[in-house]
Formats: structure tokens, C-alpha cells, sequence
């Protein structure tokens, strides 16, 4: 399930991702941004029936310049796999909402990878 609501004010707050987890191990977060934008469908639907798309996605962008992070990538994102491994976004404030995203796409760059995540789940636990 997704809280909009909650994942609007972390956008508005300009909140930002200390760490990630990908396949149990955590990364550090050099920056980050959350945002939402519309996607181009006119009511939810199964895209391919494989995942999932609401006419609104909250995205993140976030680059992390771990030279290890190369090894799970690949096991991440749909294509190489048949279904997408969802990546934990920890973020820098202690807050209770958990948040779980797919890998769309990265870039490797010279200092790091440049990621793009769409938002796929939130859940609250207790602090």
C-alpha cells in the first residue's frame, strides 16, 4: 500500500534518503531527491502484467558513489530478472514510515551511480 499523504509531505519537506538497501546490504547516500509527476495513463492498470501503475508516481533520484553497490544492481531491476527487487529508502530523519521502491534505471558515472526509483510501497512501524 502507498500513503500518498505521508509521501506528499516528505516531498514538500524536501526530505532526504540517508541509506538504502539493496539485497541486505546498506548504502550511503551521497544526495537525494523525492518528487511525484503524472504518468501517462488515464486509470490505474497492470503495465505488461507485470507491475503495477496508478496515474501518479512518487519517484526518488539518488546517487551513491559506493563502488560495491555495482554488484546488485544488475539483480535489482526488471529485464535481467523476471521481476523487480524492491530497494528499502531509509531516511535521514527517524521517522516510522518504511519505504520500498523499484529501480527504473542508473547511470554509472565517474564518482558513483545516478539512480532512478518509482515509490512502490510504504508501511508504518513502531519507533
Amino acid at each position: 500500500m502507498l500513503d500518498k499523504e505521508a509521501l506528499q509531505k516528505l516531498v514538500q519537506r524536501k526530505t532526504r534518503i540517508s541509506h538504502i538497501l539493496v539485497q541486505e546490504t546498506k548504502y550511503s547516500v551521497d544526495s537525494s531527491e523525492l518528487g511525484y509527476s503524472d504518468v501517462p495513463v488515464n486509470r490505474p492498470t497492470t503495465r505488461g502484467g507485470v507491475y503495477f501503475s496508478d496515474t501518479m508516481a512518487f519517484k526518488a533520484k539518488i546517487f551513491v558513489s559506493d563502488p560495491a553497490l555495482s554488484k546488485s544492481l544488475s539483480k535489482t531491476m526488471l529485464g535481467p530478472n523476471a521481476e523487480f527487487a524492491k530497494i528499502r529508502l531509509i531516511q535521514e530523519e527517524n521517522t516510522s514510515l518504511q519505504i520500498l521502491a523499484n529501480l527504473t534505471n542508473y547511470v554509472q558515472k565517474s564518482g558513483g551511480f545516478e539512480m532512478n526509483l518509482v515509490i512502490v510501497e510504504t508501511s508504518s512501524s513502531a519507533k
